[in-house]
């Protein structure tokens, strides 16, 4: 099938229809990248994400077209390994998965030619993003897929990297102390100001201003706080507060500990 390097993708069957598939299918829109077909365990988002891609839905494996150029997998990790398994596709078709941990040899036994295409990117359906501002990483199992890969990730306007399994891995770890790990410190931040009926707007411009200085300079430059400064009354105080919560005085204890291990060295106690 891909002979060589100037073989191009045509069309495509997305397996998922979470996140990460519904904006592969929007940006796949504007590419001349046909989706052809969506194929998803859940009925009302699967036929919903077809809807919006203009072609087929299954949920039955079976029934998946078995000739498209590329089959990408951006379901979880256990549904990507099961479903890989039981599809029936025609010789040398590519498969891709979107994981950040998951090894690209759940394909080995079903194609030569297969790999990762993972966009470096928090998704959700309620917020539009441009994908061409998502860093792609990609890992092929052969030189000739590899090239295919970033052909696509052109078709897509993406910037490619090519990342081994082991990197990918260690991405993700860095990724969700980024995203998640943030996104959640501000719901908790949020949440203490709720407690106490206190409006959560006046936050606000101070995320902002956290945000930016993240983006304009580094995280290392921008770290202020009492940790910071060994201010060692204020975080006293702080966890007085939380003394009845564990959850939040642990959180608040570690991380102010790791904070003033970052710029202080080992903890004088």
């Amino acid at each position: 099938m891909i002979d060589n390097f100037e073989f191009m993708i045509s069309d495509v069957i997305i397996l998922g229809s979470g996140n990460v598939a519904e904006h592969l299918v929007r940006a796949f829109l504007k590419t001349d990248i046909k989706v052809r077909q969506i194929f998803s365990k859940n009925i009302v988002s699967g036929k919903a994400l077809s809807g919006i891609a203009n072609c087929s839905f299954t949920n039955i494996i079976s029934d998946v077209i078995n000739s498209a150029d590329l089959y990408v997998f951006a379901m979880n990790d256990a549904a990507n390994t099961e479903i890989s398994q039981k599809l029936i596709i025609d010789k040398d078709r590519i498969l891709v998965h979107t994981a950040g941990s998951l090894s690209m040899n759940i394909f080995k036994n079903r194609t030569k030619n297969y790999g990762v295409l993972y966009p470096f990117q928090t998704f959700s359906k309620e917020i539009s993003l441009d994908f061409s501002t998502v860093p792609v990483c990609i890992e092929a199992s052969n030189e000739e897929t590899l090239n295919v890969l970033k052909e696509l990730s052109s078709s897509l306007n993406c910037k490619h990297y090519e990342i081994n399994e082991s990197k990918r891995s260690i991405l993700h770890l860095s990724g969700v102390f980024v995203s998640n790990f943030m996104n959640h410190c501000v719901y908790l931040g949020n949440e203490i100001l709720k407690n106490a009926d206190i409006d959560t707007e006046i936050i606000k411009p101070l995320q902002d201003q956290s945000f930016y200085k993240i983006s304009n300079f580094s995280a290392f430059e921008s770290q202020t706080g009492p940790a910071l400064r060994n201010d060692k009354i204020s975080m006293q105080k702080h966890l007085e507060f939380l003394e009845n919560d564990k959850n939040l005085y642990d959180i608040y204890r570690l991380l102010s500990q790791s904070i003033y291990k970052t710029y202080n060295g080992p903890d004088e106690s």
